[in-house]
């Protein structure tokens, strides 16, 4: 039997065996495709014993072979070891294995020895096109094709060196697509894998993004409620103590009103750090402030002694919900300062001027420092964020916030813009948004 026979002998059992489970039914495609998987998998971690598998059943194939020709020769032998050996190391070093397999097998077509050990090109080119790129995966399949017409010329491998030619060829050719359409499958694989884990990275980072900002909205609104009602209780048990002996009844009202603040700053904080709860509350659902809670929160305001006014101008209308909750807070943050830092104040006043594409806020008082000029600082002292908080809120509407002596005290004033029309905000923030939506209710 030739060469040529004993391939084609070889490949059309293969087929057969192919075709035989392909149509059995008791073998699931998915079954066997995960096998394939497996087994690629592991050949992928260990790559010296793969190869060295496929080396050695190459080399169990040819040394049939050759015993079934009867071939003793030890150069036969030798040659054959020659070729196969390298394959070891296939996926390695697989150009420079093609090129020793190649040369050796030029040694052996110079001395004329027919072995079957050449099976050992097709599975350097194979592995040459599925890992290298096309052009060189191109020069090795040339490289092969003239082994294959040398080979053709000089042995009768399927009775005529014509067919002998077509039959090499396609054998050449089939490895060399083979090992293009494994390139091809790896690299769109690993592009698939890529691009998963960058989605990964970046719905990450949108969730720390995400994060970063629920904090900073928590912060700012634990900061003007807390702040305020504080303020607002430290300045009435200030007077509750000055009025305690003189006039136990103005001292007896202010000290019920801190308890009603302090009820009031207890449930606006509850409600507050009901946002961060996953499960859901049955308590009744409360509108964020705006506009016009602005009255209440002046009411307070005027519990501690000091005298508190409200003018609006212009076409009062109303406004999306996080504008109203920034000016509501901007005015709260003003008062709380004013409370804080303000020396002798008598008055405060608020106003809010409506205009056709932006709320103006305003917040004066009419305190005075105890400097030579009577000037005073009543923002926050370094290191507070009440105005930082207020700029940060006017900025999302882009807005801005001065603050700074006038007259005899100090104000504060904000605008708001908001797009002619409706008012809508041009950066509505998610986040605000959010908290503005709905707040729980009732103290749990």
């Amino acid at each position: 039997m030739g060469l040529g026979s004993a391939l084609a002998e070889s490949l059309s059992r293969l087929g057969a065996t192919v075709t035989d489970a392909g149509e059995a039914e008791d073998e699931p495609v998915s079954a066997r495709w995960d096998l394939w998987r497996r087994a690629a998998a592991l050949a992928d971690g260990h790559p010296l014993v793969a190869d060295t598998s496929v080396a050695v059943a190459v080399a169990m194939i040819s040394a049939v072979w050759l015993v079934n020709r009867a071939i003793v020769g030890a150069d036969a032998w030798v040659l054959q070891a020659a070729l196969i050996v390298p394959l070891a190391w296939r996926r390695r070093y697989p150009v420079a294995v093609l090129l020793i397999i190649s040369l050796v097998a030029l040694v052996q077509w110079a001395l004329g020895i027919e072995l079957v050990a050449d099976l050992a090109l097709l599975v350097s080119l194979y592995t040459v096109a599925s890992h290298r790129p096309r052009v060189v995966a191109l020069g090795a399949a040339v490289m092969v094709e003239a082994g294959a017409v040398m080979a053709s010329l000089r042995w009768a491998l399927a009775g005529s060196w014509l067919r002998s030619l077509v039959f090499l060829s396609g054998l050449a050719a089939a490895a060399a697509l083979l090992g293009a359409n494994l390139r091809s499958r790896r690299a769109r694989l690993a592009a698939m894998t890529e691009r998963a884990a960058r989605l990964e990275r970046e719905r990450d980072q949108q969730t720390m993004i995400a994060a970063a900002a629920e904090r900073t909205r928590i912060a700012r609104e634990m900061h003007d409620i807390i702040a305020h009602s504080l303020a607002v209780i430290i300045s009435l048990a200030d007077g509750a103590a000055a009025k305690l002996r003189g006039d136990p009844e103005q001292a007896t009202a202010a000290i019920r009103s801190v308890s009603d603040i302090g009820r009031q700053a207890l449930n606006d904080t509850r409600r507050l750090l009901g946002v961060l709860h996953t499960e859901a509350t049955s308590g009744a659902l409360a509108p964020q402030p705006g506009v016009a809670q602005v009255v209440e929160l002046l009411e307070q305001v005027r519990a501690t002694g000091l005298e508190a006014s409200l003018s609006i101008a212009g076409h009062q209308r109303p406004l999306p919900p996080g504008i109203e909750l920034a000016a509501y807070r901007i005015v709260q943050e003003a008062t709380t300062n004013a409370l804080k830092h303000a020396v002798g104040a008598t008055a405060l006043a608020v106003a809010l001027d409506y205009g056709l594409d932006e709320l103006v806020v305003s917040v004066a008082d009419d305190g005075r420092g105890p400097g030579p000029t009577g000037a005073r600082h009543a923002g926050p002292r370094p290191g507070g964020h009440g105005l930082d908080g207020m700029s940060e809120r006017a900025a999302v509407y882009d807005g801005t916030v001065t603050a700074g002596p006038s007259g005899r005290g100090w104000t504060v004033r904000a605008t708001l813009r908001a797009a002619a029309g409706n008012g809508t905000p041009s950066a509505e923030p998610a986040w605000l948004l959010r908290a503005g939506a709905a707040r729980s209710g009732p103290p749990q």
